[in-house]
């Protein structure tokens, strides 16, 4: 029995390791197909010692090429040469090809900007929102189409993100933001005041935007960020709402500042049908809207047309109950999708901490490696971080904060070779 878990343990090694090779091997468009097509026979019957050396070699000769002046041509001649020769390529990979090149995906392979390919590199980031992933996926693949086709009429793809803090809903546009290089910008909709006042307007948010992007502003991704403030009794609420209304039509014009200096008047106009407008924020108060509609007065309760309504309210939202919420029919027609970012489950916070490209456990990684202390968090210990998140309900955004907090005594005192972050560890620190 020990000698079968051995042979097993080691063709999961050696596959592993066959995987890297073939990732690496694809991450190095300056190789020719032929060599490539020599190396992937080879690994059948490489020994381990081999592979780590094609491995050392791969990697050197990756960073050779990032640093390197090679056009742009190597990038796309290589995924079709792959495409024809060795098989598919998908979206993600080629985002990491791409980076640090200066070339979007759409350039360097237009055909796998679809839906469907875009939102399996997203679900890698955004984590435990299928259904936001998906929609919001999809809004991206619109809006790129939309900006790469100006003359073709293309359905419009805004979109209206609610749910808790904490949950990604920002997150998700900046990443695809980043990935496709589109103009990214956030409005606090709490902190806006009406045009004539003193402070935050929406003149003064884009006047900052066009500083920063010039002309491409006009393919740009805004959010309006606590978007649901808008609707709270406020003396510039309405007066703020109409505006934001002229901004976000299809048909409009937008006129603002082109500096952001007190004596320089100037202005520019710019149309903002090709900018993807997504509005974020909590929205308390749709469930009472949603409870009304079906005759409750609680969740649980069976409403007198015989249907239960059970669990989460959010599953029985429609677009009709937003229609009234915000008491504004011109605003509806500006917005084509809703979609509800729920709140994370410890699974969710687990897998962050433990998998994710991005996880805040890599910065404390990085922290002890430089004082040569080996730092780990066991799997026990990620539950107790994410238990002890919920019971805060600090979301992902507070994950970093817990962790330090908890961290804080260790990275002062930096006297042990090595700290293991266990369901013990966290439990006696956030006792």
């Amino acid at each position: 029995m020990q000698n079968l878990t051995s042979r097993k343990d080691k063709e999961f090694v050696s596959e592993k390791l066959n995987q890297q090779i073939r990732h690496l091997l694809f991450l190095n468009p300056l190789l020719d197909i032929r060599v490539i097509k020599n190396h992937l026979a080879m690994l059948p019957n490489q020994l381990k010692n081999d592979k780590l050396e094609t491995i050392r070699l791969l990697t050197k000769q990756r960073m050779d090429f990032v640093n390197s002046s090679a056009n742009n041509g190597y990038i796309k001649r290589h995924i079709r040469n792959w495409e024809r020769e060795i098989g598919p390529v998908t979206f993600s990979d080629v985002v990491q090809l791409i980076e640090g090149r200066g070339i979007t995906v759409m350039e360097a392979a237009p055909h796998l900007v679809v839906p469907q390919q875009i939102e399996q590199w997203l679900s890698e980031f955004l984590i435990g929102q299928p259904e936001y992933a998906r929609k919001l996926s999809f809004c991206f693949y619109l809006h790129e189409i939309r900006k790469n086709d100006e003359q073709l009429s293309l359905p419009r793809p805004n979109l209206l993100v609610y749910g808790p803090s904490g949950v990604g809903k920002t997150y998700g546009p900046q990443k695809l933001a980043e990935i496709f290089q589109s103009p990214f910008g956030v409005v606090n909709c709490n902190n806006l005041v009406q045009e004539g006042i003193v402070g935050n307007t929406l003149t003064t948010v884009f006047t900052q935007l066009y500083m920063k992007y010039q002309e491409d502003m006009s393919s740009a991704v805004i959010i309006f960020d606590e978007f649901d403030k808008l609707f709270e009794s406020g003396y510039y609420n309405e007066r703020i709402l109409n505006e934001l209304l002229n901004i976000i039509d299809d048909n409009n014009t937008l006129s603002f500042n082109q500096s952001d200096a007190i004596y320089h008047n100037e202005k520019t106009s710019m149309k903002t049908n090709n900018m993807l407008f997504i509005f974020t924020g909590v929205f308390r108060g749709i469930e009472d809207v949603v409870r009304k509609r079906l005759g409750d007065h609680g969740i649980g309760f069976a409403h007198r047309s015989g249907c239960n309504m059970e669990g989460d309210y959010h599953q029985y939202v429609t677009d009709d109950d937003f229609a009234k919420y915000f008491h504004r029919d011109e605003l509806t027609g500006r917005i084509q999708q809703y979609v509800y970012a729920r709140e994370l489950k410890e699974d969710d916070l687990v897998d962050i901490l433990l998998h994710s490209e991005e996880s805040p456990v890599t910065t404390f990684v990085n922290y002890f490696k430089m004082r040569y202390i080996d730092f780990s968090v066991t799997e026990d210990g990620a539950r107790a971080i994410a238990a002890a998140s919920i019971r805060r309900h600090l979301g992902v955004r507070g994950l970093k904060s817990l962790l330090f907090n908890i961290l804080s005594d260790d990275m002062y005192a930096m006297n042990s070779p090595e700290i293991v972050v266990d369901k013990y560890f966290v439990d006696l620190k956030t006792a």
